[in-house]
């Protein structure tokens, strides 16, 4: 039987990998296995927070509050570069990992918003801390004719697991209630990332962060008019999403009368069409580049929040949750890949470390935007129609990139083989292209744009 399930793996293995070096398949082997771990974790903690605290008596406030946790680690990232020179990125990540899932297991003794919101804020600050070091990991472990791929394939493993899992956490959270789901989903998540710190990185293949590392990353903004263009059209999209997203679980809960179940069963549609997506976009990224796959899934985003204003039953939520599988897939990998096709190979980290902060400070004012709006006596309508404004607005900057002038750079030397300026000169697709937080904008949670953890 074990050589049968063992013979059957290695052929979906050819399928999936054709023509991939063995190193690279067992660092995907190794990823997969924590994905697919990480999956459990994801499904209670990620997926339910917010209508957990909604459940709980959270204010819109407090929701926003929630959301912008979120983005606590994405911006202190400049510190973590500093904080990570000379050390292995690989030990830096699992550390910070465990002290945020670990953190998670004391919402067993939790049944107050306002103290879950405490635990989750330590949560977000430590997961998403050490996001350079993941990054640079990715930099060597996939290279660049690979990486489309191999991420589908771990992000695909993520998603079976998350899959199977979402309906029954949705299920354990109404018989039993979060003091039992979570704690348990925690233990799943310190379970991945040790499972995690079995990949084989070379790090000595890894450009060395220089001593200005983290301090002049804003000098980028000034000297890459095209990264400064990317940046401005992720943050237009992004507060878009985000200035709608702190009433998405108040729709659920109040207008809707939606049951964790129910919310457990879109959730399941969410992640079918996540997992059918992301091999998709995969192969689109090792064929046209990150930055035609984002320019597509900004598109099709907008349909998100648009979804809340007509919805007067849990069905009419459809399309906001498939529309949010569709674009967690192909935002969260066209992002990682288009940061690190962009940046200078010996300049990775603060690259990803300033699109971090950006998005990081977009992601503390958005939901409080939103807020701000509600009491300004907008109506939620209108909230959601400017933020399909604003959603439309990064979508269609993003077409200025070839506009602007290729000098100074980046050096034709440094520059990923039929990569970057393909994908840029042909921001509709025509021409090659090839192959990484947060998925962007999930339809019932929140707005996360950081790579995803195992």
């Amino acid at each position: 039987m074990r050589s049968a399930l063992t013979t059957i793996g290695q052929r979906v293995e050819r399928w999936l990998l054709p023509g991939f070096p063995e190193s690279l398949r067992s660092n995907i082997r190794t990823e997969a296995f924590a994905s697919i771990v990480f999956g459990i974790f994801y499904a209670a903690i990620v997926g339910f927070l917010p209508v957990v605290l909604r459940r709980l008596g959270a204010s819109t406030d407090l929701l926003a509050l929630y959301l912008a946790q979120t983005y606590l680690g994405t911006i202190l990232t400049p510190l973590s570069i500093r904080v990570m020179r000379g050390q292995s990125p690989k030990r830096f990540l699992i550390i910070f990992w465990l002290l945020a899932r670990g953190s998670l297991i004391l919402t067993a003794i939790v049944n107050q918003a306002e103290w879950l919101l405490l635990l989750t804020a330590l949560f977000w600050m430590f997961e998403l801390f050490p996001s350079p070091a993941y990054a640079r990991i990715l930099q060597v472990i996939y290279p660049n004719p690979y990486r489309g791929r191999s991420l589908s394939v771990v992000r695909t493993s993520m998603l079976v697991s998350m899959l199977l899992m979402t309906p029954i956490v949705g299920w354990a959270l109404d018989a039993y209630g979060h003091r039992v789901v979570l704690p348990v989903a925690a233990i799943f998540g310190i379970m991945s990332a040790l499972i995690f710190g079995g990949l084989q990185v070379d790090e000595k293949n890894l450009p060395p962060l220089s001593a200005q590392a983290g301090r002049g990353i804003w000098s980028i903004l000034k000297t890459d008019p095209r990264f400064t263009l990317y940046i401005l059209s992720l943050t237009l999209y992004g507060l878009g999403l985000l200035v709608g997203a702190p009433f998405f679980a108040i729709i659920q809960v109040d207008r809707l009368q939606l049951s964790y179940t129910t919310i457990g069963m879109l959730n399941l549609v969410q992640s079918i069409t996540w997992l059918i997506s992301t091999p998709v976009w995969g192969r689109w990224l090792d064929r046209r580049g990150g930055l035609w796959v984002i320019q597509i899934n900004l598109g099709i985003a907008v349909i998100l929040p648009l979804s809340y204003v007509w919805a007067t039953n849990a069905w009419m939520l459809l399309p906001a949750f498939i529309v949010s599988g569709i674009i967690s897939a192909g935002i969260e990998m066209g992002v990682l890949t288009t940061g690190i096709d962009l940046a200078k190979k010996d300049r990775v980290a603060e690259y990803s470390a300033l699109q971090s902060v950006i998005i990081g400070i977009r992601g503390m004012v958005g939901p409080f935007l939103g807020s701000a709006l509600v009491y300004a006596g907008l109506s939620l309508p209108t909230i959601f129609g400017i933020g399909a404004i604003l959603m439309i607005l990064g979508w269609l900057s993003l077409f200025a990139l070839p506009l602007l002038a290729r000098t100074n750079i980046h050096d034709s030397s440094e520059l990923p083989p039929r990569h970057v300026s393909n994908e840029l000169d042909h921001p509709t697709g025509v021409g090659e292209g090839s192959a990484l937080v947060p998925p962007e904008g999930q339809a019932g949670t929140d707005d996360v744009e950081t790579p995803r953890k195992k």
